[in-house]
């Protein structure tokens, strides 16, 4: 079949494009080269891949996320930009695997996500433009140094102050100067932007040294028994806070005091700084950062 010039030459243009699962190959080189293979021992199913799309898309540009929500892949689109690498879940199950988002345990209606409404819609927009969404997870915090923690002790200022804590889930602690807790959890919100900071423990505790956990009481258990207060993102109301309330009013030494940010506020700055670390690996194309943002507001209480 003949082509008319202006056809060919967006065909030729296309052909000669980096496709998204070339994009992946470069940066699964980048990290083997680096002593991480792929895919990883992990004790678990890693949740890292394609999550939508065709990987041998030729790709227009790039698009760094922590979470591919709708808002963000409506700017990928308006950027011109159809392969988005997202840190986070883009149907909001762990794994992102559509065949495993079915609710039948003894506590949850039987159902699937796979015929709900946003679901479908979400799936659809992806087909209607074209895009690819790769998930760059657990291999990214494997990355030395871990560009999460990197990313949120810089935007906080704590890099002087990082201590070692072995046999923690994350490996440092920070020995601030003395700062009463609220003022702590007041650096927090301002440093990250964040408008939903909660806290528990005495406002005026000072505050020496903080520990850092992510979302489940157990992985913070070690941190709260050798900090002031901990940092923690998402996490979950039904163990963390009963067990702070509990243990501090027990009078223990320990836990003294917990500070909680959402789970965007904690992790999003790694994927601001990821083009940067991209870059050079792939300098045929445009590279951004597009924020999935804090998707909190909370209620004022009246004065």
């Amino acid at each position: 079949m003949l082509l008319n010039g202006k056809l060919a030459r967006a065909y030729a243009t296309a052909q000669e494009r980096l496709t998204a699962e070339q994009v992946v190959q470069r940066i699964l080189n980048k990290m083997a080269s680096d002593g991480i293979t792929w895919p990883s021992a992990f004790t678990w199913k890693p949740a890292d891949g394609f999550k939508y799309g065709d990987p041998a898309t030729p790709v227009t540009g790039i698009v760094f996320t922590f979470q591919a929500t709708f808002e963000v892949l409506k700017k990928a689109v308006q950027a011109k930009k159809n392969f988005v690498i997202t840190h986070e879940r883009m149907f909001w199950e762990q794994l992102d695997d559509v065949g495993t988002l079915k609710h039948d345990t003894p506590f949850e209606p039987v159902g699937s996500l796979e015929t709900e409404g946003v679901f479908l819609a979400k799936r659809q927009y992806c087909e209607d433009n074209g895009l690819v969404v790769w998930r760059f997870h657990d291999h990214q915090h494997m990355l030395r140094p871990d560009p999460i923690m990197t990313g949120l002790v810089a935007k906080l200022g704590w890099q002087k102050y990082a201590v070692l804590a072995p046999g923690q889930m994350i490996g440092n602690a920070y020995a601030i100067p003395e700062t009463p807790l609220k003022d702590v959890a007041r650096h927090v919100a301002r440093s990250l932007d964040s408008r939903n900071v909660r806290v528990i423990g005495d406002p005026n505790l000072p505050v020496k040294r903080v520990g850092l956990g992510a979302h489940k009481l157990i992985e913070i258990l070690k941190p709260l028994q050798t900090c002031d207060v901990v940092l923690m993102s998402e996490p979950q109301d039904c163990d963390a806070f009963p067990y702070l309330r509990d243990g501090i009013s027990l009078g223990l030494p320990h836990p003294k005091g917990l500070i909680a940010i959402t789970h965007e506020r904690f992790e999003e700055w790694a994927e601001q700084d990821a083009p940067a670390w991209l870059k050079p690996l792939v300098p045929e194309v445009p590279i951004e950062f597009i924020a999935a943002g804090d998707p909190y507001w909370v209620l004022r209480a009246k004065a």
